[in-house]
């Protein structure tokens, strides 16, 4: 069979692939990947049946979109349902990621003329191989008014989620942590014991062994920035770093929305918002010692070219390499125009080593901030949603808030040849529903952890 003969073929360069793609020089394009299936595919006439069977066509409905791979460029991701079928526009939710989908949790959308703002306790799953949104039913004790502004984190097939708002933002808040198990839908609440955290929204929360990291936050008339550590198997919440002063305003002490990475056992956070409304400088970053349950904070070098990126909230930032991370969108408030103000459209590049600022020639397509993202093991990030600044009078200086649906995709890392290959195979069939005859597809050879994606 086709597939299985370019899994196999192709799956021997893996070792020569990543010598090959160097960061942002040399790409790997759907033609690569298409001439190797053609030259297959002319040696034997059975596999053009097979093809001509499986409705495998390089032709859609709608103008056709390539599958790039080429890395570092966000690409607009279009689902063959219809969009009135996905996440309607929204702000505030949060995402986590696994090899097959895309989970997305809860959202806000301000009031609308005839209309009470809505909080949506929804759970979304987008499917990518079957590039299709499903809303999916849940059971159990979920979280039911905190649905702005939460934080989750992946462990297993289990999303975890502290915290966040409802509205009016700050009124509503818990301090419980939830799970939610992906694979039966089915939520459980645990109460933390001995030193939980506070109510708050705007945490950042990550796993590493068997303890869980939560940190930072408001209930919107207190900031922090202290630390707990939970034991995820009893529950027993410890508090292990205090509130620092900030350097740049002492009064501005704790943060909220800010972004948070692990690097050799510290904790790296990433701008967020203070009491008075500023956005936090990326020129000192602190970080918080896992060993020494200590507060620093790093001086960072600056781009030689553009400086250092803008003080931001509401953005995001994954470790994308052992020593880098990537760096996009966000906004900050603008104290003399009375509003949120977007950041550059640019992405940039921190190296953890060296602690310096690299400013990416590559540009948000909808530069938003409130969005939700996350990145899966494959290099993929994933961002759906969130606000857009746009001006709809010219005339006027008057900045409008729009919260969008869109989904964009960004490859990070080389994929692998075998993954790029899977790609085409899936994007090329027009009916998704032939991906879900897994007995038809085994029989033609195809991985079963390609088919465990198609759910």
């Amino acid at each position: 069979m086709l597939l299985i003969l370019v899994f196999r073929i192709l799956q021997n360069y893996r070792q020569f692939l990543n010598k090959l793609l160097i960061f942002n020089d040399i790409t790997v394009t759907d033609e690569i990947s298409v001439k190797i299936c053609q030259t297959i595919s002319s040696s034997s006439s059975s596999i053009s049946d097979y093809l001509s069977e499986m409705s495998y066509s390089s032709k859609t409905s709608r103008p056709y979109q390539q599958s790039s791979k080429n890395l570092m460029q966000f690409t607009e991701i279009y689902p063959t349902n219809d969009k009135l079928s996905g996440p309607s526009p929204r702000s505030g939710h949060r995402a986590v990621i696994t090899d097959s989908d895309l989970w997305l949790w809860g959202g806000y959308f301000p009031r609308q003329v005839n209309q009470n703002e809505s909080m949506f306790r929804e759970l979304w799953r987008y499917n990518f191989a079957m590039k299709r949104w499903t809303k999916e039913e849940t059971a159990g004790d979920g979280p039911s008014l905190t649905l702005a502004s939460h934080a989750v984190c992946l462990h297993r097939n289990l999303m975890f989620v502290f915290g966040g708002t409802g509205f009016p933002f700050g009124q509503h808040g818990s301090n419980d942590l939830y799970t939610l198990n992906l694979k039966q839908r089915i939520w459980k609440r645990h109460k933390l014991l001995k030193e939980p955290p506070g109510k708050v929204y705007g945490a950042s929360m990550l796993i590493k062994d068997k303890y869980l990291y939560i940190l930072c936050g408001t209930n919107s008339l207190q900031y922090n920035s202290d630390v707990y550590q939970i034991n995820l198997s009893t529950m027993e919440s410890k508090k292990i770093g205090h509130t620092f002063d900030e350097i740049e305003e002492p009064s501005d002490a704790g943060r909220y929305r800010q972004e948070v990475v692990l690097h050799n056992d510290k904790i790296f956070v990433f701008g967020g918002g203070g009491i008075s409304g500023i956005s936090f400088s990326l020129k000192l970053i602190p970080i918080f010692d896992l060993d020494t349950h200590l507060w620093s904070f790093c001086k960072t070098t600056p781009d030689p070219v553009h400086s250092y990126p803008s003080e931001r909230k509401f953005h995001s930032v994954f470790k994308i390499s052992e020593n880098r991370l990537l760096m996009f969108g966000g906004a900050h408030f603008d104290t003399q125009l009375n509003q949120h103000v977007l950041v550059e459209k640019h992405l940039w590049s921190f190296d953890l080593n060296k602690l310096e600022w690299t400013m990416l020639p590559i540009e948000m397509p909808m530069p938003t901030y409130f969005h939700a993202s996350a990145i899966n093991q494959r290099g993929e990030i994933w961002t759906h949603g969130g606000v857009l600044l746009t001006d709809n009078d010219h005339d006027s200086d008057e900045i409008n808030e729009r919260r969008i649906s869109n989904l964009f995709m960004i490859y990070v890392r080389p994929m692998t040849l075998q993954e790029i290959a899977w790609s085409n195979f899936v994007t090329k069939i027009l009916d998704k529903n032939i991906l879900k005859k897994h007995s038809l597809l085994l029989h033609s050879m195809i991985p079963q952890k390609f088919l465990n994606r198609m759910h």
